[in-house]
């Protein structure tokens, strides 16, 4: 029995003529791993390596898109890239095997022999061209078409049967279906022309349906409030002039604000189940981060136990690792308010859908000089307007309003 020390591929067997225990080379899985607690489904985005390549362990080895980020992952072992089932573009159940990683010089083994992986439903007998992922085969005369090109065939409505494809055997590509809405003629059918689509990411899908559940299910109702932000601007003036390390970011004192105002106010942090309104004792803040696939929210963990310095330093940290795609499932589970802020974008006032389970959200637009009443006279002084957005069902009116009152008093009159 061929004995190797490949790191990734021993497993250990008893031999019985010596009662002693031998490493054995065997293959190690390569599976589409779980991001998230509810994670049913991953989209393969991108291999780092081709089929065939050495690999090292831990080094990146495949890009992964669910619901909420693109995630880089590892590579489980060393050795060499092989039986790689999946391509860019298809998406693959939790816990299924994309590839194997094989020692040096090892062949891939008999499938009886390897791990056991779900079978794909019609495989095709030969590969699609790149960039279409794997198509399916002619099974019991069901229609060759590509997993890209059936799901935006899907999305748009169009009958695969009335297509002809360009693909090997004839097989439905992508831009066969792109092609057949754009050429759509806008009298016969009353549309405009196409000039392109753009399919729906994982992340941008997933968030629309979520907010489709809220806006269905969760009664919203909104409160709006104007605060004068001159002391929170002067404070970070002074930080400025004086080098501080940190300057907390204006959304900084509106988090912190939030989550002083959330403990006196815990029905807006809590969720409705079916035993009743769960108030919940940690007062984690989620941020919303826009990224071009959508919106993602990390979370800070017990923002009231934080001061301003540590709570602007996390959400700087968690801001640059979701610009960079390299949040980690913990960085975005967990939270029990949102705070949406769009000020940077020139935005005065919107209103925002709450993120289930959560129960609240507070939408903030810029910080603008705007004339103001001051005493007997006016004034020009920096405003901002934020629009907190709950559900009735856990909170009324007037708790609403409290709690604006509360956050607006502490960010009119902040403390570091």
């Amino acid at each position: 029995m061929n004995v190797r020390a490949y790191p990734g591929f021993k497993t250990f067997k008893q031999c019985k003529k010596f009662n002693t225990q031998i490493e054995v080379d065997v293959p190690t899985d390569v599976i589409m791993p779980a991001l998230g607690i509810a994670q049913e489904k991953g989209t393969l985005v991108n291999w780092f390596k081709a089929e065939g390549e050495p690999v090292k362990k831990g080094e990146p080895l495949m890009e992964v898109e669910t619901d909420k980020a693109t995630v880089e992952i590892e590579s489980p072992a060393s050795g060499i890239l092989a039986g790689v089932s999946a391509s860019p573009g298809d998406e693959v159940p939790v816990g299924q095997r994309i590839a194997l990683i094989l020692a040096p010089g090892e062949s891939l083994p008999a499938e009886s022999e390897a791990a056991p992986a779900p079978p794909r439903e019609h495989p095709l007998p030969r590969p699609l061209p790149e960039g279409e992922g794997r198509g399916e085969g002619v099974v019991s005369g069901k229609i060759l078409a590509s997993p890209k090109a059936r799901r935006i065939a899907r999305e748009k409505g169009i009958d695969l049967a009335a297509l002809k494809g360009s693909g090997p055997e004839g097989s439905i590509l992508a831009e066969d279906v792109l092609g057949a809405e754009s050429g759509a003629s806008p009298i016969e059918t009353g549309r405009p022309n196409v000039k392109e689509v753009v399919p729906l990411s994982a992340m941008r899908r997933i968030i629309g349906e979520r907010m489709a559940q809220s806006k269905q299910t969760a009664p919203h109702f909104y409160l709006s409030v104007d605060v004068d932000m001159t002391e929170v601007s002067r404070k970070r003036a002074t930080g400025k002039e004086q080098g501080a390390d940190i300057v907390p970011s204006i959304n900084d004192f509106i988090v912190q604000a939030c989550a002083r105002g959330l403990k006196s106010f815990p029905g807006l942090n809590s969720t409705l189940t079916n035993r009743g309104v769960e108030l919940l004792s940690d007062i984690n803040i989620g941020i919303a981060v826009a990224l071009e696939e959508g919106l993602v929210v990390p979370v800070i963990r017990n923002a009231d136990r934080l001061s301003l310095t540590e709570l602007a330093g996390q959400s700087r940290a968690l801001a640059e690792r979701a610009q960079q795609k390299k949040l980690f499932p913990l960085d975005y589970e967990g939270g029990t308010f949102t705070v949406s802020n769009l000020g940077m974008f020139g935005v005065d006032h919107f209103i925002a859908i709450i993120n289930p389970p959560q129960c609240a959200i507070l939408a903030v637009g810029q910080v603008a000089r705007r004339v103001v009443a001051s005493g007997e006279s006016i004034a020009a002084r920096p405003m901002m307007t934020m629009t907190l957005s709950a559900d009735h069902r856990i909170a009324d009116g007037a708790m609403a309003a409290k709690f604006l009152q509360e956050v607006k008093g502490l960010l009119e009159k902040p403390t570091l």
